[in-house]
C-alpha cells in the first residue's frame, strides 16, 4: 500500500501570469505556499486484474481506456500502469471551485503514488512538470502552471514561468518563527460560492491581449512581495494583497460580484491589512491578513461565512506510507 500526502495551496501574487498566452511572451511570477489541507491518495494492489477507483463515485473497469476520471486515466496511462489496482482519493476540503488549486494537488498526489507503488523515484520537477502535461497538454484545461509546482514542492516559493516553457523555483527561506508570524496574521473564509475555474480562466484567457498592462503589474507585486517577505513586514504584504485584488478583478468580469465585494469590504472595515479571493475568482475562499486583535472583530462581521482555521505548510507532496518493502515508512518528500 502507498499513501501519498499533497498539499493545496494560497497563491498571494502574480496569479493569471502563470497561463503560457501571457508567459510565453512576457514571462511569468506567482509567489505562493502550501496550507495543511490535503489531498490523499490511496494505492493498493488487487489480486486480480481489474482496476478500482473510489471518490465521489466508484469506478470498477478491466482496463485503462475504460475509466471516466480523466485525472485517474491519464495518470495510470503516463505512469503505465494498466490493471489489478485499487486507488482511493480522500481530500480534506471539497475540491470544487474552491479556489485552492484542488484539482492539480490531486494529480500531483496521484503521479507520485502511482511511482511509488511502482517503485521509481521522481523528483518535484518531475512531478509538477508530468502534471502540467495530463491537465494542461493532454486534457486541455485552460488552467496555469502555479498549482502543480506549489503542489509538488509546498513552502513559501517564487515560480517564474520562463519563456521557453522552463520553471524556475525560488525558496524564500523563511524560518519556522515567520511561519508561525504569519499564521498568526493570517485567517481564511468561505464564501458558500462555487464555480468551475475553467470558465473563469477561459475568459481571462481571452483577455489576456488587452490585459497584458494589468498582468505586468500582478508579475511585479511578486518581487515587491519577496522583498516584503524576507523582512516579514506583515502590513504590506497585506496592503499589497489589496493592490493585487484590485488589479485582479481587472482581468474579468467574473471574478467579482455584489456578494464578493461586500465580503471584502466588511472585511477592511473590521481592520484587515488586506486580502485576495484565491484561485481564479468568482467564489471560494477568501484569505486575509489581519493582525490578531481585530480577528475577533472580523469572525464577527463574516459570522455567515465559513471560517477555514489552516496554516502554512513547508513541505509539498509526501509519500506517508509505503509498505511495498514490508516495513513501511512515514514522510518521504519527493
Amino acid at each position: 500500500m502507498i499513501i501519498s500526502q499533497t498539499p493545496l495551496r494560497v497563491s498571494f501574487f502574480g496569479g493569471g501570469t502563470d497561463l503560457a498566452d501571457y508567459y510565453k511572451k512576457s514571462g511569468g511570477a506567482v509567489l505562493s505556499v502550501a496550507i495543511d489541507k490535503y489531498i490523499y491518495i490511496i494505492v493498493n494492489s488487487r489480486y486480480d486484474n481489474k482496476i478500482i477507483l473510489n471518490y465521489s463515485e466508484r469506478e470498477k473497469v478491466d482496463s485503462v481506456d475504460e475509466i471516466n476520471h480523466n485525472i485517474f486515466r491519464e495518470g495510470l496511462k503516463i505512469t503505465g500502469i494498466t490493471q489489478g489496482i485499487e486507488i482511493t482519493s480522500i481530500a480534506d476540503i471539497p475540491s470544487e471551485g474552491s479556489g485552492l488549486g484542488s484539482s492539480s494537488s490531486f494529480t500531483v498526489g496521484l503521479l507520485n503514488a502511482l511511482f511509488a507503488y511502482k517503485g521509481e523515484f521522481k523528483n518535484s520537477y518531475e512531478i509538477a512538470d508530468l502534471a502540467c502535461k495530463i491537465e494542461i497538454d493532454i486534457l486541455h484545461e485552460p488552467i496555469g502552471k502555479q498549482d502543480q509546482y506549489a503542489a509538488a514542492f509546498g513552502g513559501f516559493k517564487i515560480y517564474e514561468f520562463n519563456k521557453d516553457d522552463t520553471v524556475t523555483v525560488k525558496n524564500l527561506d523563511l524560518s519556522s518563527r515567520d511561519y508561525n508570524n504569519l499564521n498568526l496574521n493570517s485567517i481564511m473564509f468561505y464564501t458558500g460560492i462555487t464555480r468551475k475555474a475553467a470558465s473563469v480562466l477561459s475568459d481571462q484567457k481571452e483577455n489576456i491581449p488587452e490585459k497584458s498592462d494589468v498582468l505586468d503589474r500582478l508579475k511585479e507585486l511578486v518581487y515587491t512581495g519577496e522583498n516584503c517577505f524576507t523582512k516579514l513586514d506583515i502590513k504590506t504584504i497585506g496592503i499589497l494583497l489589496d493592490i493585487n485584488w484590485e488589479e485582479k478583478k481587472k482581468l474579468s468580469n467574473k471574478i467579482e460580484n455584489e456578494e464578493i465585494n461586500n465580503i471584502y469590504n466588511q472585511a477592511k472595515m473590521a481592520g484587515i491589512f488586506g486580502g485576495k479571493l484565491l484561485g481564479a475568482g468568482g467564489g471560494g475562499f477568501f484569505l486575509f491578513l489581519c493582525p490578531p486583535e481585530n480577528q475577533q472583530k472580523l469572525k464577527t462581521v463574516l459570522r455567515h461565512y465559513h471560517e477555514l482555521p489552516f496554516s502554512y505548510e513547508k513541505f509539498g507532496s509526501r509519500i506517508i506510507l509505503n509498505t511495498s518493502d514490508g516495513h513501511g515508512f512515514i514522510s518521504h518528500a519527493i
